[in-house]
């Protein structure tokens, strides 16, 4: 192995380059400066030569090597050099020669007297000509020396983009040959660059020669390379790219480049975060902020996908303290963890409790008296609800009535409310459970005597939350078993984790009281396409690699989910993805005993037929789909 120079030598050797470099701008400068002279003077050597003699072209020289000092012109490292590099060039003699015009001007007022207007601005374009031809001359023997022309080699690689991203990308991955990348083509949806070259790599236009150009160049990476692509066509362009078997990177953001430079290392395989077809939501941090500012809230379930994520865009708003209480140990631990710092100063207090539990939250409430809850606790996997109905009634009518009924006692003066789609229509014990909730906090909205404004939420599923359908299929993809899927037509709505709980922030503050809010999700989509993708997105073939198995639909569950049942209208807000529902106005006398009848007898272990037909009593529309308890619809 040679070993690297000494510090000192290395600084002798960088010292003398910068020297050599100055030596010969010095040199090109008066070349320039002698070739101005030469045509102002119409080719008159003697008078050129008369003309150089005097002293204004010592004081022009010495101003033009000042301002290359100055700007650093001999500290740019040729073989890199770019358009910042090239601008500090041309400021630098264009600067130079201003300043000479204006001394010279003080000077001589007759410009016109030896041609000096003249010789100046001819000088400058040459000097700017040979500086500049100088250093891409020397930059590309220097390349041709040091990357030789060779075979292709690595993976044959396109870039979505060609623009000023997607031509520093190419030059990341020319100069950096620790990646397997080989760049042979560019894709961009602007038609002025199409048929063109951007650093010798031909540019093709991705609406009629995307798959040709994949099979011919045998592609099999797509790098986008596009700022603000747009969330549709970014959705599109993946699914081409994993329809044709080619594996997708992405660019990250520039705030998160290291020392404001693109790394090889950085670049990120897609995800689906990234399939979901639907520009980033953004909120209005300074309305959420002012709601949130200063207040204790109380987040339920804090260690759950939803709870978890609330917690951490509250922590952004600067609340006086949040109290996180979940019943799940390991998970409530965890999260303490990666909150550490948080816990430590006493911003974030995490609560081993159940909220079926009065006497724990009655003292949770006593000693912390929040102005906010969050409640996002509840069981939700259907299936197991359908087996046990009376674990339904107890956490999520139970417990919401019992947080919702301290919040009313302890004077809190906001309670939102985390529901879901399957409390719309609900065809299982699961959505009875939530929409039974729904309705209690609506109607004690409206029960005079208290300042308390309540508040429900409702959308679909999330993307990568517990038990969902993607960490299963995540974990059967890892295993190469097949996903399993119910239905083939089996659909729903997603969003991810941080834009859910974004908008549930922004409803929350929005809230005045009695609203249901409904997320816009966009399309809903279907399971076996989102099991496709994640296949292709593992760089395997459906059908092939891994099989996609279709089970049955599961008890209580339903092909289509939805945000409204027929009864309901939504009208909008000042959010563009939050919508209220304007939903059937519930009394507390109309439902009060009625809840109190189904909780009393989930308590004392009546059967579940008995439970599930109380629960559609009380909520009509709630028609069991593929379970045992859809006899009791007939």
């Amino acid at each position: 192995m040679i070993s690297p120079l000494p510090n000192n030598q290395r600084k002798v050797a960088g010292n003398a380059t910068r020297i050599i470099v100055f030596g010969v701008d010095a040199l090109i400068g008066l070349l320039a400066w002698v070739v101005a002279v030469y045509i102002m003077h119409g080719f008159d050597w003697d008078e050129s030569v008369a003309f150089l003699r005097h002293f204004p072209t010592a004081v022009f020289l010495l101003i033009q090597l000042g301002a290359f000092l100055i700007a650093g012109t001999n500290n740019i490292i040729l073989r890199y050099i770019g358009e910042k590099d090239y601008r500090t060039i041309f400021f630098s003699v264009v600067g130079a020669s201003l300043l000479f015009l204006i001394l010279w001007g003080a000077a001589y007022p007759v410009l016109g007297k030896y041609r000096m207007l003249g010789v100046v601005l001819v000088d400058t374009m040459a000097l700017l000509t040979l500086l500049v031809g100088s250093r891409m001359t020397l930059r590309m023997l220097y390349n041709r020396i040091k990357h030789p022309q060779a075979p292709v080699a690595g993976e044959p690689t396109a870039i979505f983009g060609a623009g000023e991203l997607g031509n520093m990308l190419e030059r990341v991955l020319y100069y950096n040959k620790s990646h397997p990348y080989q760049v042979v083509a560019f894709f961009d949806d602007n038609p002025r660059v199409h048929r063109k070259h951007l650093n010798g790599i031909p540019i093709y236009n991705p609406a009629r020669q995307f798959e040709d150009t994949i099979r011919r160049l045998h592609i099999q990476v797509m790098i986008i390379g596009v700022r603000e692509l747009p969330a549709e066509r970014r959705s599109e362009l993946i699914d081409a790219c994993l329809a044709q078997g080619v594996r997708v990177l992405k660019v990250p953001p520039t705030s998160s480049w290291l020392n404001g430079s693109l790394q090889v290392g950085q670049l990120r395989q897609v995800n689906l975060d990234d399939l979901l077809g639907r520009a980033p939501i953004q909120l209005d941090d300074a309305f959420v902020k002012s709601s949130i500012e200063d207040k204790v809230v109380l987040v339920t379930g804090c260690a759950g996908s939803i709870g978890s994520e609330i917690v951490r865009q509250l922590l952004h708003h600067e609340p006086a303290c949040i109290i996180g209480v979940d019943q799940a140990e390991t998970p409530l631990h965890d999260i303490a963890l990666s909150l550490r710092a948080h816990v430590e100063s006493g911003l974030f207090v995490p609560i081993i409790g159940d909220i079926r539990n009065m006497d724990t939250m009655t003292r949770i409430f006593r000693l912390y008296r929040p102005g906010y809850v969050f409640h996002a606790a509840a069981y939700k996997h259907v299936p197991l609800m359908e087996q046990h109905p009376d674990e339904a009634v107890h956490s999520n009518i139970w417990g919401t009535r019992l947080l919702a009924d301290l919040s009313v006692q302890h004077q809190v003066d906001k309670f939102v409310m985390i529901s879901t789609d399957k409390a719309v229509n609900p065809a299982n014990v699961m959505g009875a459970s939530k929409r039974i909730a729904e309705m209690y906090v609506q109607s004690l909205n409206f029960v005079e005597g208290h300042h308390t404004q309540f508040i429900t939420t409702r959308f679909g599923n999330v993307l990568g939350s517990n038990g969902s359908v993607i960490p299963i299929f995540r974990e059967q993809i890892e295993r190469r078993a097949p996903l399993t899927v119910t239905h083939p037509d089996i659909t729903r709505y997603f969003m991810t984790i941080p834009e859910a709980c974004r908008l549930v922030l922004e409803a929350g503050a929005m809230g005045k009281g009695g609203e249901i809010f409904v997320f816009d999700m966009g399309k809903p989509v279907r399971i076996v396409d989102l099991a496709e993708r994640m296949i292709r997105l593992a760089g395997l073939i459906p059908g092939e690699d891994i099989e996609i198995r279709f089970t049955g639909l599961r008890p209580g569950e339903k092909l289509y989910e939805e945000l409204l049942d027929t009864r309901e209208v939504l009208s909008e807000t000042h959010h563009p993805k939050i919508y209220r529902a304007k939903v059937r106005p519930c009394q507390m006398e109309d439902i009060s005993g009625s809840i109190d009848l189904l909780i009393s007898g989930a308590r004392q272990g009546r059967p579940a037929e008995e439970l599930v037909l109380a629960m559609k009593s009380l909520v009509p529309e709630f028609m069991s789909q593929n379970s045992l308890f859809s006899r009791l619809d007939k």
